[in-house]
């Protein structure tokens, strides 16, 4: 994990979505508040971006979206 991660971590953060690559700016919007949403609905960090990746991969329009490396990099550390 990165230092600037850490440092989240030492400052009081219970999880944090990160990712290992650079990505695709819309994804990790469409992503972030998507798991957002869900947390506030009540499920749990690790529901909430679970759930995200699922409705992001359904979107069932054929987008380069759908591909592994546009959300693939993402992953809720802690928790």
């Amino acid at each position: 994990m990165s230092g600037p991660a850490k440092s989240f971590f030492y400052a009081g953060a219970r999880s944090l979505l990160v990712t290992h690559w650079a990505g695709d700016s819309q994804a990790a919007a469409k992503l972030t508040v998507a798991a957002v949403r869900a947390r506030v609905t009540g499920a749990s960090p690790a529901m909430a971006i679970g759930a995200a990746a699922i409705d992001f991969i359904d979107g069932g329009d054929g987008s380069r979206r759908t591909h592994t490396f546009v959300w693939a990099p993402f992953e809720l550390v802690g928790g």
